[in-house]
């Protein structure tokens, strides 16, 4: 059996993608599998103690794991029941339209390392419980609340009070000279290729990411990461 988008239940690789699974979303996990090749170590030793305290199944599953995992060198793998969030108080992170399963890792682990917790996405995206993005966010996905929309128009009917700031390339302002409210907000990204619709100007303040002339643009996640941080030194 290979990993399907449409099926309910996908995969944590490797060690500390199970400890993390295994951590915050234990009721989830329906069994971890283990490679004839796995060797015993201290993070391997946490997660059977965690597993046996959370009485979730460990079995081998070499063969399994070879084909979800691919070319990678996994050892260890979770299976685990797909799971749906809300929206808690707090800032956001919303991609819009974002397609590449590294970038979106990669600001899965920027968001909860900077304390954001919900994480946004509007259709059509990445499938943010493929394999692939879960270990690229080194299991940040099991600590988020990672909410999915069909549509912006989805999103805005539920979150019309919140502060939205969106990253644009024609921006208003240079992201240097925003400060940033201290009320909830959200921090809007658009596709990788070709960023927020123009009409999105009209939903909010716009803000543009100062950098050289030598680069068209930032990599999402790079822009996502200045962004946050930004923010986060305002104290927010």
């Amino acid at each position: 059996m290979n990993y399907k988008k449409e099926n309910d239940v996908s995969y944590a690789l490797g060690a500390f993608v199970v400890f993390e699974a295994l951590n915050s979303k234990p009721n989830f996990i329906r069994k971890i599998y283990t490679h004839k090749e796995m060797k015993n170590s201290e993070e391997i030793a946490k997660i059977y103690k965690l597993a046996k305290k959370h009485n979730v199944q460990i079995t081998e599953g070499s063969k399994l794991i070879e084909r979800i995992s691919g070319k990678e060198n996994v050892y260890i793998m979770a299976e685990f029941n797909k799971y749906y969030n809300k929206i808690e108080a707090g800032n956001q992170i919303v991609l819009h339209n974002p397609s590449d399963m590294g970038n979106v890792g990669t600001i899965l682990r920027t968001a909860l390392g900077f304390g954001i917790k919900n994480v946004v996405f509007i259709k059509p995206c990445v499938d943010v419980f493929n394999p692939k993005v879960i270990r690229a966010s080194m299991g940040a996905l099991f600590s988020l609340n990672v909410v999915i929309y069909e549509n912006f128009e989805d999103y805005l009917c539920e979150n019309r009070n919140i502060i939205k700031y969106f990253f644009m390339l024609d921006g208003k302002n240079t992201l240097q000279k925003i400060n940033f409210t201290n009320k909830d907000k959200a921090l809007i990204f658009g596709n990788e290729a070709s960023g927020l619709p123009k009409d999105f100007k009209s939903y909010g303040q716009t803000v543009f990411i100062q950098h050289s002339n030598k680069i068209d643009s930032l990599n999402l996640s790079i822009a996502v990461g200045i962004a946050v941080y930004q923010m986060t030194k305002q104290g927010l």
